[in-house]
Order: C-alpha cells, then structure tokens, then sequence
C-alpha cells in the first residue's frame, strides 16, 4: 500500500458518506469496500481509521458504521461552526496571499457556475470549496481541521434537510442563492482588504443564512432518514 492510495479510498468514501450514498448507520465491510474500489484492505482500513477521527464513521465493538446524523445536536453543532468560522475568516484576511485569493476566486466563480445549472449537489460542493480555500489562506492547520470537520457536519444534515426531493419555494431559493453569492462578494473583498472585522462581521452573517435556511426546512417537516426514504439529492444545499 501506499500513501496515495489511503488517501484516494479515503477521498472516495468521504465524498459517498456526504452524498449519503453512504447511509448514516451503514455497516462498513472492509472486504466489501476493498472489492468495490479495486484496492487492498489496508487502504480501506486507513481509510476507516482517518474518518473516524474527522467524525464520519464511528466504531462499535469491531464494527465501523457511518456516523449517524444527530438533529437534537444540532444546535452545539452549529455553535461550534459559528466559532470557527469566524476564526477561519479573521486570520484568513490576516495571513492571505495573492495565490490563496486567487483560489477562493476561482471557487467563488464555479459556485456561481453551479447556481446557473441548477446542480443541488453541485452548488454544495463547490460551496464547500469556496469555504475550504478560506480555510487554507488562514494558514493555522489546527483551526482548519476544527472548521472542516463542523462544516462537514454541517453539510450532511443540510443533505438530510434537502433529500427526497424535499418541497421548497423556487422564489425562496432563488432569494437565497442571490443573497448567497453576494455575501461570498463580501467576504472575499474583505479578505482581500486584510479587514478581519470586516471578515468575521461577514463569516456571522453568512453563518446566519444557512443556519436560518435549515431551521425552515426542518419546521417545514423535512423527512428523517430511514431505509425506505430516496435521497435522490434536489434543491439548494448551499
């Protein structure tokens, strides 16, 4: 086994466990998953081992399983995002650097792309993208890992929420993804102005749009996960 391949098992399961293709409580069979990606046991293994501690798989007794999705946690859960967003965002105006504005440029602009196809999965993945390159330019390992993994919880009770073709009203999303990409405006004029006030000032309020947007799916009656439910993914997961 190498390096490489760990990593490429881990990328791949991660990216099915936040698609839920993947469901949360699914049983992972290493022997299973090595056939399927046509790799040996230890890179799934590793693999195991690295999402556990990102919190996507828990253990229990010799059983791995995808982390089940915890909505009465849901508050502490976006606490702890509030947090580090702002974190993230101040010293990502602090530290940044031509090449890392460029980067969130890049991934702010192929958010707007996706917006324009209308590609649920894609706006939230090329969401997460743009959130990460902010990560990356605040240049402190310890307070990315700490974003990524509250983001990541984010992102896949957002999934949940926007699942099963979940009824939503199209003037209400268009609302929402045109106040979405003008706040990703903000932020990067504020980064690239090294205004961490300014920065963490916009971290909380685009914080406070997604929080909101999930809190009105949830009391509209998003459906629960269970066996039976399609989680063909539609709408806006941003």
């Amino acid at each position: 086994m190498n390096e490489r391949d760990a990593w490429k098992v881990t990328r791949q399961l991660r990216d099915a466990i936040l698609r839920l293709e993947l469901r949360p409580g699914r049983s992972l069979d290493e022997a299973a998953l090595a056939e399927s990606l046509s790799v040996s046991r230890t890179p799934v293994r590793e693999a195991i081992i690295q999402l556990i501690a990102d919190g996507l798989v828990v253990r229990e007794g010799r059983t791995a399983k995808v982390a089940p999705l915890d909505f009465d946690d849901l508050p502490k859960l976006y606490d702890a995002l509030l947090v580090a967003s702002r974190v993230i965002h101040r010293l990502a105006a602090q530290s940044r650097t031509d090449d890392d504005l460029e980067q969130i440029a890049a991934h702010r602009d192929l958010f707007a792309e996706a917006v324009k196809t209308g590609d649920g999965v894609g706006r939230s993945e090329a969401n997460f993208s743009f959130h990460m390159a902010i990560a990356n330019a605040a240049d402190n390992r310890h307070f990315s890992a700490f974003y990524e993994q509250t983001l990541t919880g984010s992102l896949r009770i957002a999934r949940a929420c926007f699942s099963n073709n979940v009824a939503t009203d199209e003037p209400e999303i268009k609302q929402h993804l045109a106040e979405t990409l003008r706040q990703h405006d903000l932020i990067l004029d504020a980064i690239t102005q090294r205004d961490a006030a300014r920065a963490d000032e916009y971290a909380t309020l685009h914080h406070q749009l997604t929080k909101q947007r999930i809190k009105r799916i949830l009391f509209a009656g998003a459906p629960v996960l269970s066996e039976d439910l399609d989680l063909a993914i539609e709408g806006d997961l941003a």
